[in-house]
């Protein structure tokens, strides 16, 4: 019998949907699992959870809640040979989304019947993240939908992204973008935003970099000039329908390693996490295959777009 921990952000999602703990722990053990609850107290507090059930040698450490929590849990988790699992009841689930865990009751099938899958993360400075990286715009989108309603659910960032772009027209940023260790892209010039891709889906379902997947050992950089509120207005909605953004101020590259310079303070999110960056140097880069994931058996990382 596999021991489980899950751990469960209270606050996360909205009260409609929202999977309570207990009730998951219930679900699990009526299928065969050895489940416990613990929930979150912090901010900080899942990753600590994770990384102790880790050294208590669980088997699977399942993460109750929305990309923030998913985010915390994955970072105790990093480099150790306890597996993730995801059950999503937040407000964007795009991690589950990007692991083919659309539903509660598809996550709960993968559980039970999945696999372990060695994926990627990254480091924006260090600091953790597993799905995506967002700068410029869409930090300042995060920031703004993290202040909404949560019963909104990703609604959020529609609403927040319409509020930004009428309003913010970009800051300047040089960039440094490699690719096992050969240079692929240098420039400068004022960004309107820039969304960093380990896997397709960011900011409750949109796909800037629709071919990211979370094995290949790469990032990839969609990076977008700034351009005229009604033009962004035009191409985002093709983001959230998966349809590639065509417009020749926006590029979308694959790489390992990215600096970028700038000389104001910058919104930021990692797996939607909202904060600001000091003007300066900083560096994102990919750490290949170093935490293991629980996906679902029918899937394959080369079939998101068909099952999304």
């Amino acid at each position: 019998m596999l021991k489980v921990v899950v751990i469960a952000n209270p606050f996360a999602g909205t009260n409609r949907h929202r999977l309570d703990g207990q009730e998951a722990v219930n679900l699990l053990n009526h299928t065969g699992f050895e489940a416990t609850f613990r929930p979150t107290g912090h901010v900080g507090h899942a990753t600590q959870i994770a990384r102790q059930a880790a050294l208590e040698d669980h088997d699977l450490v399942i993460s109750l809640g929305g990309d923030g929590t998913v985010h915390e849990v994955a970072a105790g988790l990093a480099g150790t040979d306890t597996t993730l699992g995801v059950l999503p009841s937040g407000s964007g689930n795009d991690f589950a989304r990007a692991v083919g865990c659309f539903t509660v009751d598809d996550a709960l099938e993968t559980l039970r019947t999945g696999f372990d899958r060695e994926l990627d993360t990254a480091t924006l400075d260090d600091e953790f993240f597993i799905n995506s990286l967002g700068l410029l715009a869409s930090g300042l989108i995060s920031n703004r939908a993290a202040k909404l309603w949560r019963w909104l659910g990703g609604y959020r960032y529609s609403l927040a992204s319409l509020g930004t772009l009428l309003s913010y027209t970009g800051q300047d940023v040089q960039w440094k973008l490699e690719n096992d260790g050969d240079v692929i892209l240098d420039a400068k010039g004022k960004y309107l935003m820039a969304e960093i891709c380990n896997s397709p889906f960011t900011g409750g379902g949109f796909r800037f970099a629709p071919d990211a997947r979370l094995d290949d050992g790469r990032l990839d950089a969609c990076l977008i000039k700034s351009i005229p509120p009604w033009t962004s207005m035009r191409q985002l909605p093709k983001a959230i329908s998966g349809e590639r953004l065509n417009h020749a101020s926006i590029s979308v590259s694959p790489f390992t390693r990215l600096e970028f310079t700038v000389k104001q303070k910058v919104g930021y999110h990692r797996d939607g996490e909202a904060g600001f960056l000091q003007p300066g140097q900083h560096v994102v880069q990919i750490h290949r295959k170093n935490i293991k994931v629980r996906v679902p058996a029918r899937w394959s990382l080369s079939d998101q777009q068909e099952l999304s």
